[in-house]
């Protein structure tokens, strides 16, 4: 479940299914968008916290869902993309606390925030080639955009596992903190964020991402369909059926 409480201007969005370390299910990504949506509409939010329990972000895709796409003969429009679309369209500044895993969505996710903050054991890996399926949520242009195209191979051809301090040498993490200090230090900053005009902010991400919003709305619709087709691969069949034999 997602869990989602707005104090002083921040709302706080909580990855909570610890027991299947904050795997997203299509009712959480619902509910993920449902909420960013609202809060870029509502004048008394002026930033988005977004953070996991029990010391993990998320493990990404619950793989079960994947399965179910993968043999449902009209299958439905991914709610994970549509989270991501929620996030390219909310112009309220969107800060990611990251600790433990944040593996497949869990890291293209953050392409798409404006401040990431992560602890020193944070984990970050995109597995799509390993699945038999490809890089999503518009990852093929956000990622070179933001790392480099040869770091972006490493992350999405290669599936290197790459650590907090090399997340921060990249560019893919703002900043980098102790175990344990990741929600804390992104709720300062957006008691920082929450002090300042509020238009002004939104005026000003806009426009920060005007150049390149094009292209990433581009990208996103290729890999829609190009994904949807592995998706229904043998070769991601086979993938997600050994994994779940593990």
């Amino acid at each position: 479940m997602i869990v989602s409480q707005q104090s002083h201007g921040v709302l706080q969005l909580i990855i909570n299914r610890t027991e299947k370390k904050n795997a997203l299910t299509r009712d959480m990504y619902q509910q993920l968008s449902d909420a960013v949506t609202r809060a870029n509409e509502n004048e008394s939010v002026s930033a988005i916290v977004i953070s996991g329990a029990g010391g993990v972000f998320t493990a990404g895709n619950d793989l079960d869902d994947f399965r179910a796409r993968a043999t449902d003969e009209h299958p439905r429009p991914s709610a994970g993309l549509a989270f991501i679309e929620a996030l390219m369209n909310c112009d309220t500044p969107v800060i990611a606390a990251v600790e433990g895993l944040a593996i497949g969505i869990g890291t293209t996710l953050l392409l798409h925030v404006d401040v990431v903050v992560a602890a020193e054991s944070a984990k970050f890996k995109t597995a799509f080639v390993d699945l038999g399926l490809v890089p999503e949520a518009a990852s093929t242009v956000t990622m070179p955009l933001h790392l480099g195209s040869r770091k972006a191979t490493d992350l999405l051809l290669l599936g290197d596992v790459i650590s907090g301090s090399e997340a921060r040498d990249c560019g893919l993490v703002n900043r980098l903190v102790g175990d344990g200090q990741a929600l804390s230090e992104a709720l300062l900053i957006a008691g920082n964020l929450v002090s300042k005009p509020r238009e002004a902010l939104r005026a000003s991400k806009r426009l920060i991402r005007a150049p390149w919003r094009e292209q990433i709305e581009q990208a996103l619709e290729r890999e829609r369909e190009v994904f949807t087709e592995r998706l229904r691969s043998e070769d991601c069949r086979a993938a997600l059926d050994k994994l779940a034999r593990r």
